[in-house]
């Protein structure tokens, strides 16, 4: 589903210690869930940038290498294009908000494809049926708490239903039963064949459910395994 064979990318006017790729491979199969490690400034929330297009195409700079998704050359596709595919989860939720109310911005990307109304009607009502998020619908959504913006984010990402989901440490924010939540949300993801990169440091709560890990060290590969293998 993803191959990343010797990408490195490096800032436009960077400086020395901004987080830069030198060579990272990547692969990521069909209903994989892989974790990124790594201390803070490894390059992991670069190597998300690359997948989902925002390095080079928001944050500009040089990126050489090659990146397949699903067979195709996804350095050649516009960021509109890759965003259908590759849907993005951010530590912080209100980064990725363009909306005010939260029926509006779960809808948003389905819009944008454009998508048929009644489709768009059952996509959203089967997310949030699964989150159990019936009661965020039609909210404004700046009063939430930090949980319940990240939980709308996630179901603006599920709707659209890609084909690999990116997210960068999504529970940061959560609470305990908020994060089991999202956990199973994310095993169904993984049983219906969606592809997912996961950056957390709390690698404990993630391991069950994740297939591989990969630890990037100074933009490099640095490490990993199966995560089975590492449970024992």
């Amino acid at each position: 589903m993803i191959e990343l064979k010797n990408i490195s990318f490096t800032y436009e006017n960077s400086r020395e210690g901004d987080s830069q790729l030198r060579h990272v491979d990547l692969q990521v199969g069909r209903g994989e869930l892989v974790i990124l490690a790594g201390r803070s400034g490894c390059g992991k929330t670069t190597l998300t940038r690359v997948l989902n297009g925002l390095c080079p195409q928001f944050y500009p700079g040089e990126l050489t290498g090659s990146y397949l998704l699903d067979g195709q050359d996804a350095l050649k596709m516009p960021v509109h294009q890759l965003g259908t595919m590759v849907g993005s989860v951010f530590q912080d939720p209100r980064s990725q908000f363009f909306t005010t109310n939260t029926t509006d911005e779960i809808v948003l990307g389905m819009e944008n494809i454009p998508m048929e109304q009644s489709v768009m009607q059952q996509r959203v009502e089967a997310v949030c049926s699964q989150m159990n998020l019936q009661r965020l619908l039609d909210r404004r959504i700046f009063p939430l708490s930090s949980g319940e913006k990240q939980l709308i984010a996630i179901a603006s990402v599920c709707t659209m239903e890609p084909k690999v989901i990116v997210m960068d440490e999504p529970t940061s924010s959560l609470t305990t039963e908020e994060t089991t939540v999202l956990f199973r949300i994310i095993a169904d993801l993984k049983s219906r064949g969606i592809s997912m990169v996961y950056i957390s440091h709390r690698l404990e709560d993630i391991f069950a459910i994740g297939d591989r890990i990969t630890v990037l060290r100074d933009g490099r590969n640095s490490g990993g395994g199966m995560v089975s293998e590492l449970n024992t």
